[in-house]
């Protein structure tokens, strides 16, 4: 099976430097990478050439001029321009385990989207990190002793379950929590329902939305906790001055059963992709 795995980035190259080290070498090896860039400026797209200069995994690079936050635009536009039959949404801030494509591959299953979890960093160990230019390989027994040194937040998302137990079913129709730093389904069912709304402008709950009509198209829940996590850089959080109006749309979603939306990845599939 094919999956691509789509990069959301903005502004941040230091960042999706360790990103693309820790994609690349991934054990999976069927896979394509797809940056959705969401108007960044000339230095991540010197990253990105670099990359894929040297890369045997294809690397494209979606990009669209910056008139604010508009993720949602932005992945739908990288989705189509993709070819996997799997796709798997993570944020150009995390990093990810040797086994992570992997993961999501044995946790896919019809009729199911698979959000997993992340361990985020101190701000002294994220800083560390891009300073060294270099990934950590974040082994277990390693993840422990960061977490004692308190440079990760959290340790718990490490321990594993089954992929197939009877828990990741228990909140298959539970959207909080499920969000695109670290989200697989099948894409399929990501064209069913028009992909990411592109009328969420700013940030906030275009992920959310995402998952409610999902769920309202009979594709649910599968939780990827305690078998799939990112490795998530301390960052400052993006500013929330449309999130009233993006809760708006949310609910309507939410309310209505919309499966739908007017404005979403089938349509820009018609336009011809801009691409650096």
């Amino acid at each position: 099976m094919k999956v691509s795995l789509i990069v959301t980035t903005y502004n941040w190259p230091e960042a999706l430097k360790l990103v693309l080290k820790s994609a690349l070498t991934q054990d999976y090896q069927n896979y394509e990478i797809i940056i959705a860039d969401d108007g960044s400026d000339e230095k991540t797209k010197r990253c990105i050439e670099e990359f894929t200069k040297s890369s045997n995994i294809v690397i494209k690079h979606a990009w669209h001029e910056d008139l604010g936050f508009r993720a949602a635009q932005i992945r739908n536009k990288a989705v189509s321009i993709s070819d996997g039959e799997y796709l798997i949404f993570i944020d150009g801030d995390c990093i990810l385990p040797h086994s992570f494509i992997t993961d999501h591959v044995h946790l896919s299953q019809p009729g199911f989207f698979v959000p997993g979890s992340r361990l985020k960093l101190s701000e002294n160990y994220t800083y560390q990190l891009i300073n060294n230019g270099v990934p950590h390989q974040f082994q277990c027994n390693e993840i422990v002793k960061l977490w004692l040194k308190r440079k990760i937040k959290r340790v718990h998302p490490i321990f594993r379950m089954p992929a197939n137990s009877s828990f990741r079913f228990k909140r298959k129709n539970k959207w909080q929590g499920a969000v695109t730093c670290n989200l697989s389904l099948w894409r399929k069912d990501f064209f069913d329902i028009n992909g990411f709304n592109n009328d969420f402008i700013g940030w906030g709950l275009e992920d959310s939305d995402l998952v409610i009509r999902l769920m309202n198209n009979n594709i649910y829940r599968k939780d990827g906790k305690f078998y799939s996590y990112v490795m998530h850089l301390h960052h400052k959080e993006a500013s929330r001055l449309n999130e009233s109006e993006n809760y708006a749309k949310f609910k309507l979603s939410l309310e209505k059963g919309t499966t739908l939306c007017t404005f979403g990845v089938n349509d820009m599939t018609k336009e011809s992709n801009e691409l650096i």
